[in-house]
């Protein structure tokens, strides 16, 4: 990331909608109004992801979005200014989602190692952004090589798939070793803490999502991971102002002092002479 371009905030909405399609639009409106770039959804189907047996499999196909569902989000991230993101669950999704205008998609943890469908993804995706939680660093290796070597056009957020992440096991230490081994680095929160978000920030990170609530206890799902909107402004504040304090960027062999600075200098440089 170059220093003068400010990271993308998405809110991570997931299933906290709990199925209610105006409570969904709701938390469009609540991110922008936040200033968040994006939101992001999930493209889960129940018969995809769990076993009828499973203790999620109730919740997932309450919440699980229709394709209408998906257009009607759409429309209402257009009329709030706000990009819509999804997360592709399995290869079975990609022909409808393909049919959505999308220029980008989300990957989940579980699917750093599916070649296969990081390569069909790709095919009708201009940007690939993957999650490499759960994944050691030989993992996390052979997926850069794979996309290197397909030249696939890809962000890696580094995450902790653990929900709620204790603050000592953010292990930002990953992250840092993540920009130095790939070009774009971004960070998946689940951490209820803004200051994490900050270093990431900090430290380059091109994209942020970060788990959203309406409230302590909702309406909708409201998890101990889930951030609230006023912190989502926070980090956004800290982001722009962020920017500010980088200021432009220095060019090779560029004047690092500004007309102003530079009359300031030459002041005090003639008053002061050779004399301190």
């Amino acid at each position: 990331m170059k220093k003068n371009i400010k990271c993308r905030i998405i809110a991570e909405i997931a299933s906290n909608h709990a199925g209610n399609m105006d409570l969904a639009k709701e938390f469009i409106r609540v991110s922008a109004e936040a200033g968040a770039d994006g939101v992001k959804f999930q493209s889960s189907r129940y018969e995809d992801l769990v076993d009828k047996d499973d203790s999620l499999a109730d919740w997932i196909k309450k919440t699980s979005l229709s394709d209408k569902d998906h257009s009607l989000l759409i429309d209402e991230c257009k009329k709030h200014k706000v990009d819509f993101l999804t997360t592709c669950f399995s290869k079975s999704r990609i022909n409808f989602l393909k049919t959505l205008g999308l220029k980008e998609i989300k990957v989940a943890s579980p699917d750093v190692l599916s070649f296969s469908m990081l390569e069909e993804l790709a095919r009708h995706f201009d940007h690939l952004i993957i999650s490499v939680g759960m994944h050691t660093i030989n993992e996390i290796k052979k997926c850069i090589h794979f996309l290197e070597k397909n030249h696939i056009h890809a962000t890696l957020l580094h995450a902790t798939s653990l929900y709620p992440t204790p603050l000592e096991k953010a292990w930002m230490h990953k992250f840092l070793w993540l920009k130095e081994n790939y070009a774009r680095v971004g960070y998946s929160n689940h951490v209820n803490d803004v200051d994490v978000v900050k270093f990431s920030m900090d430290h380059g990170a091109s994209i942020i999502e970060t788990h959203l609530k309406l409230g302590e206890n909702g309406p909708g799902r409201a998890k101990p991971w889930d951030l609230l909107p006023c912190q989502l402004k926070e980090i956004v504040q800290y982001r722009d102002k962020l920017a500010v304090m980088l200021g432009k960027e220095i060019k090779k062999n560029e004047n690092w002092l500004d007309e102003e600075e530079s009359q300031a200098n030459k002041r005090f440089v003639g008053r002061w002479g050779d004399n301190r």
